[in-house]
C-alpha cells in the first residue's frame, strides 16, 4: 500500500456508527456517498463491539453496523485488526445463542444488587449458580459489563472475516518521519516474541509476518468446522488465552502497561506468566516502535502512577494520541507522538476514548506507508 494515498489508524471504535463517522468526517476522510474517500486508507485498530452498560443490546447493533461498513470497504482501503472483544466472540462466548446470553447477563448483572441486599454470602451462592448455569462463561462480569452487547449476529460476522482473511493479528507501518512501527491492538511485550520463538528481533515487518502466521494457522485449523456450522472456538494460545473456569483471559490481546508496584496492584493476577492481564512498560522489547489501541488515557492515568506521566499528562483529562517512552529504567508517559530519540523504545497509544470526546476532538495517526503480510 504505497503511493499518494493519506493512511489513518483509528483506535478502537467502541462509540455509535455515527461518532465513528463523525470522526472519520472531521477528518476530511469520507467522500461524498458516505463512504471513505477514496484516496483514503484506513486501519481499525480492534474492539468495535461492546461500549454503553446502559444499553448493551443498543450497542450491540451499533457495533455490527460499524464492522460491517468497515469490512464492507475493499482489503486495499480497510485493515482491522483483531481486538479482544472481537475475539470473545468467537472464543469464550462462541457456543452461547442469544437467549442463553441474555440470561446470563442477567444474572451477572443482579449481582450487585444482591450484593447490596443480602452480602458476601448470597454472592458466592449466585457465583455458583452462574458457573453451573454457563459453564462457557468465565465469569459473570464479563457477561454482565465486559462483553455485554454480544450477540450471534456479531459472532457470525467475525468467523465470517476470519475465514476471509479480514481480521489481522498485526501490520507494520512506516509514521510520517520515516520510522517503522509494529502495529497490534495492544501491544507485544518480550513474552510473546520469546513464545514465536523470536526474542532478538526487532523489525517490524518480520514480528508482523510472523504474528499473522500464528493467526492464519489458528484460523485454518477451525475453517472446516466452521464452515459446517460448528462453532469450535479459534485458540490464539499461547499467545493470547482466553478466560476460562472462572478466569478471565490474558495476553497478547489482553495486557496493558501498568506501574506494577503501584497502592492496590495484584501482581501475582496481573503478571500471571500463563496469561498476563498487564505488563511492565520495562518488558517491552527495547529498541523496537509500536502502536497499539485498548488502553485510554484514563485507564493510564489510574495504573502507571504520577511518577511517570508528566505534568501535560496529568493534567489532561480524557482522551488523545500518547507515547509511552521507556529509556534504560526509566518510563516516561506523554501526550503525542513524541519525537524518536536514539535509544528510546516507543509505544504509542491510540484509544482516545471515541465515545466520551468530541468527534472533532479525535485524532488519528497519520502513517506515511503501511505494509500487510503477504
Amino acid at each position: 500500500m504505497t503511493g499518494r494515498r493519506r493512511m489513518f489508524v483509528m483506535g478502537d471504535p467502541q462509540a455509535p456508527m455515527a461518532k465513528v463517522l463523525a470522526v472519520l468526517e472531521a477528518h476530511a476522510a469520507l467522500g461524498a456517498d458516505g463512504r471513505l474517500a477514496e484516496d483514503v486508507v484506513l486501519v481499525s485498530m480492534g474492539d468495535h463491539f461492546d461500549y454503553d452498560l446502559d444499553d448493551p443490546v443498543g450497542a450491540g447493533v451499533e457495533g455490527l453496523r460499524t464492522l460491517r461498513w468497515l469490512a464492507n470497504h475493499d482489503p486495499a482501503q480497510v485493515q482491522l485488526l483483531f481486538g479482544n472483544h472481537d475475539a470473545a466472540r468467537v472464543m469464550e462466548l462462541i457456543r452461547l445463542d442469544d437467549t442463553c446470553f441474555a440470561a446470563a447477563r442477567a444474572l451477572g448483572r443482579s449481582m450487585a444488587e444482591i450484593w447490596r441486599r443480602e452480602g458476601n454470602e448470597a454472592v458466592a451462592r449466585c457465583k455458583q449458580l452462574f458457573a453451573e448455569q454457563f459453564p462457557d462463561v468465565p465469569t459473570p462480569g464479563l457477561a454482565a459489563r465486559d462483553y455485554a452487547s454480544y450477540s450471534e449476529a456479531q459472532r457470525e460476522l467475525v468467523i465470517e472475516l476470519l475465514l476471509a482473511g479480514r481480521f489481522h493479528l498485526a501490520l507494520s507501518g512506516v509514521l510520517p518521519d520515516g520510522r517503522e512501527v509494529l502495529l497490534t491492538h495492544a501491544g507485544v511485550t518480550q513474552r510473546e516474541l520469546v513464545l514465536l520463538g523470536l526474542p532478538d528481533e526487532r523489525d517490524p515487518h518480520r514480528l508482523a509476518a510472523a504474528l499473522e502466521q500464528h493467526m492464519r494457522a489458528a484460523i485454518e485449523a477451525r475453517r472446516a468446522e466452521w464452515q459446517g456450522g460448528a462453532r469450535t472456538p479459534l485458540s490464539l494460545a499461547p499467545l493470547h488465552v482466553p478466560g476460562s473456569a472462572g478466569q478471565e483471559g490474558g495476553g497478547l490481546l489482553y495486557h496493558r502497561p501498568v506501574r506494577v508496584d503501584r497502592p492496590g496492584g495484584d501482581p501475582t493476577w496481573e503478571l500471571d506468566p500463563a496469561r498476563p492481564r498487564r505488563f511492565d512498560p520495562r518488558s517491552l522489547p527495547r529498541g523496537l516502535r509500536q502502536v497499539a489501541g485498548h488502553t485510554g488515557h484514563r485507564k493510564c492515568k489510574a495504573e502507571l502512577g504520577d511518577d511517570w506521566l508528566t505534568e501535560a499528562a496529568r493534567e489532561h483529562e480524557i482522551g488523545g494520541i500518547r507515547t509511552l517512552r521507556i529509556e534504560g529504567d526509566a518510563v516516561l508517559y506523554d501526550l503525542g507522538v513524541l519525537p524518536g530519540r536514539t535509544g528510546a523504545t516507543d509505544l504509542h497509544l491510540v484509544d482516545g476514548e471515541m465515545r466520551h470526546v468530541a468527534a472533532s476532538d479525535y485524532p488519528l495517526l497519520p502513517l506515511a506507508e503501511l505494509l500487510v503480510p503477504a
